[in-house]
């Protein structure tokens, strides 16, 4: 599921999809009876950074006031951005880069990619989006890993929820590289991936 202009949702429906984000499922409740129902899903999400859409960027001036800012990024709650895995504030791309020479191939990412997969279906019963807590903690770490995830939660920047995630998108990113232990590296790019925003 994609949803566009994230930050111009009415907080109680991003609210509400906090329940399937995080459970997978969705349970209604009405008259005394509930129904739960699966819902896992993919869910990509993309929003301006303040409502004129220009704060931050280099060629062009913000025309918001910070009040008008911090109302806008106000509405996208901290709780309901530490559900997703990725969070990725993305500039204008430098002309030179557009100009440059191309970048890996897809057929080459997409073996990647597939190897990837298949040893994360062998360590697991699903993807490494699907492991849970316990699942996490028989993975094999770096003592500098771990002791990295440490330093990110007493330092605030994680919480036990975005600790988690980290820890299977750095598994992910093991997996890519075709590395068994989870390395210091591997978090440390995890973690990036959720710059906040």
């Amino acid at each position: 599921m994609f949803l566009d202009e994230l930050g111009e949702f009415p907080p109680h429906l991003l609210n509400a999809l906090r329940q399937p984000l995080e459970e997978g499922k969705v349970t209604i409740a009405r008259r005394g009876s509930s129904l739960t129902f699966p819902a896992r899903s993919q869910v990509i999400a993309a929003s301006n950074p303040c409502p004129c859409g220009f704060s931050g960027d280099r060629l062009v001036s913000c025309r918001c006031s910070a009040a008008e800012i911090a109302r806008y990024r106000k509405r996208l709650a901290e709780p309901f951005l530490d559900r997703f895995d990725l969070r990725i504030a993305m500039s204008a791309p430098d002309p030179d880069s557009l100009l440059g020479p191309p970048g890996e191939g897809s057929a080459t990412i997409r073996v990647r990619v597939g190897l990837a997969r298949e040893k994360q279906l062998l360590r697991a019963e699903g993807t490494n989006a699907q492991l849970g807590r316990q699942a996490l903690d028989r993975l094999v770490y770096e003592d500098a890993a771990v002791g990295l995830i440490g330093v990110a939660l007493r330092k605030g920047f994680l919480t036990g929820r975005g600790a988690d995630r980290v820890r299977r998108v750095a598994r992910t990113i093991a997996d890519l590289a075709a590395s068994e232990p989870v390395e210091e590296a591997h978090i440390a790019e995890a973690i990036a991936y959720r710059s906040s925003f």
